[in-house]
């Protein structure tokens, strides 16, 4: 289980004084890349070039920005009531994508401030991080509410024409649009109310009776309306859904909801959440031990035990699971990094070096993480060698937009690791970078 906070206070989107956190998970992540990825390649476009950002906030929102960068509610997800909802949406941003919509903003993204700029468009989501793995990375400022509502707000035409090249996917992938039209029409219910109690997709992607009217129109006509999602689709929805209410919900809730009894994806995997937080670890473990045996080759599933072993305090159990969740997801980042977060909290080198390991293949493949560089950082200087956790910091300060520790990291790391290796390399290249940013003009 890798849902990690990223505590980020900001400045949303509905308003200034209002705070936006991103959460890292991997398997929700890895979830809504096999949703989208029928709908972008229908548009021509590649899957592999899908930036997921979970956004963790309870109203529904979804909006797109810098390139195939999608930013979604954890609130549409969970409120969605089958994945044709969470695809319909996804299609929907694809048509802001294929349309070139965000290029034809650009005039309005350049007056944005910079801080904006880098927050959305850039990704940087890290500004500060925290020790517990639980919010593994922290988010840096989303930028100011005027700012940003200037350049994701969307015109009426540009709406039009993302829902028609939606309903274009969806009936070229032979998948209902029902489920866009259910998130519409909860949104229809909530253009009564004030602003400050809309869901904000209302004001970056407004609503009219003509966008409802094409959507039911097509609903009534198409011979694909009536099809349920496939079964392998609707199963990972579920999950995800389970595994977020169990996350975000308190446990009691959980528990009163989802029924010892049952024996649904949904349920099973919500309650091993509500039973972590309660600290009843044997339990949680269990019912882990009951998923593994019916998908033993399941990475998320090993992850997730591995993660309540973790909580738990019994660091050296968690182990065997996260190594066995990066082997069986072939190395993903954000697993490499959970298992490394776990060596480290045990002495000697052996656990160092390993952490090493895996971190340096981690950023290998995902390079803007900062909790990844501070925790290879931490693993270079358990093993004294003093110029890579230089260099690993700097890369870290970098992501924070700390020039003052970047510039510190940096010379401390030119001084200490010997010239040609790549570290020193590409210690220089930042270096130069810096020199460059302050350079007047």
């Amino acid at each position: 289980m890798a849902l990690a906070l990223l505590a980020a206070p900001a400045g949303s989107i509905a308003q200034g004084s209002e705070k936006i956190s991103l959460i890292r998970d991997a398997e929700i992540e890895n979830t809504i890349r096999v949703f989208a990825k029928p709908v972008l390649e229908a548009a021509g476009l590649e899957p592999g070039a899908l930036s997921v950002h979970l956004v963790l906030d309870d109203r529904l929102n979804a909006f797109v920005a810098g390139g195939q960068r999608i930013f979604i509610n954890t609130g549409l997800l969970r409120n969605a009531k089958d994945a044709n909802g969470v695809i319909g949406v996804l299609a929907h941003e694809t048509g802001h994508i294929a349309g070139g919509h965000l290029a034809q903003m650009q005039e309005n993204l350049r007056n944005a401030s910079a801080q904006s700029v880098i927050a959305l468009v850039l990704g940087a989501v890290a500004a500060g991080v925290s020790g517990n793995p639980e919010a593994l990375i922290a988010g840096a400022t989303m930028g100011q509410s005027a700012a940003t509502g200037s350049f994701l707000h969307y015109n009426r035409s540009m709406e039009s024409q993302a829902d028609q090249a939606a309903l274009r996917y969806l009936d070229q992938t032979g998948q209902s649009a029902r489920g866009l039209m259910d998130i519409l029409n909860k949104l229809q219910s909530q253009e009564v109310l004030a602003a400050g109690r809309q869901d904000p997709y209302l004001r970056t992607h407004p609503l009219s009776q003509e966008r409802l009217a094409t959507v039911r129109t097509h609903v009534d006509q198409s011979s694909y309306s009536d099809m349920d999602p496939d079964d392998l689709l609707d199963y990972l929805h579920r999950r995800m859904r389970g595994k977020l209410n169990g996350y975000i919900d308190p446990p009691e809730r959980t528990l009163t909801h989802y029924k010892a009894n049952d024996t649904g994806i949904e349920a099973r995997y919500a309650r091993v959440h509500a039973l972590e937080k309660l600290h009843r670890t044997d339990e949680a473990v269990v019912l882990m031990d009951i998923l593994i045996g019916e998908k033993p080759n399941d990475a998320f599933f090993h992850e997730t035990k591995g993660y309540v072993l973790w909580k738990a305090g019994r660091i050296r159990e968690s182990l065997d699971p996260y190594r066995r969740s990066v082997e069986l997801s072939n190395g993903l980042p954000l697993l490499r990094m959970n298992l490394a977060q776990a060596l480290l909290e045990l002495e000697g080198p052996d656990t160092a070096r390993e952490a090493v390991d895996q971190l340096t293949q981690a950023t290998q493949f995902e390079q803007r993480m900062p909790r990844a560089w501070r925790l290879l950082a931490t693993g270079y200087g358990r093993l004294e060698e003093f110029g890579a956790a230089a260099y690993a910091l700097a890369e870290e300060a970098m992501l924070l937009h700390d020039r003052d520790g970047v510039k510190r990291n940096v010379a401390k790391a030119l001084e200490l690791l010997p010239p040609g290796w790549p570290m020193h390399s590409r210690a220089l290249d930042i270096q130069y970078l810096l020199e460059g940013l302050d350079k007047p003009g």
